[in-house]
């Protein structure tokens, strides 16, 4: 299966871009930390749709981001920022990973 021809159907960019614009509107009101759970629940929710599209260490990277998102930003309601800090950076590390055996950095980096 050719991954690069695979895209989001309509309906699944109407919800991620009215997400994205409601979470916008709504973060002129809400507190400064809702901005970082508002982005993080978007990664969640692209990485729901895209899971079952991959194969390999980015279907499990994404299957586990999707699963695990709404539990480890659960903690940041009682207040424990430092260790969804933690999960955050270790996820960002393992999809730096998947870059890197992708050799997607060269590709970024060089344009």
């Amino acid at each position: 299966m050719n991954n690069d021809d695979i895209t989001l159907n309509e309906n699944e960019v109407i919800e991620l871009i009215a997400y994205i614009l409601t979470s916008a509107q709504g973060l002129l009101k809400e507190p400064p930390d809702y901005a970082v759970l508002r982005m993080v629940s978007v990664a969640d929710r692209m990485a729901g749709m895209w899971a079952p599209r991959c194969a390999g260490n980015l279907a499990v990277f994404l299957d586990d981001l999707s699963n695990r998102m709404p539990v480890e930003s659960a903690r940041t309601q009682g207040g424990d920022m430092e260790a969804f800090n933690q999960y955050l950076s270790e996820k960002i590390t393992e999809l730096a990973q998947i870059v890197k055996e992708r050799d997607l950095g060269g590709s970024i980096h060089d344009s």
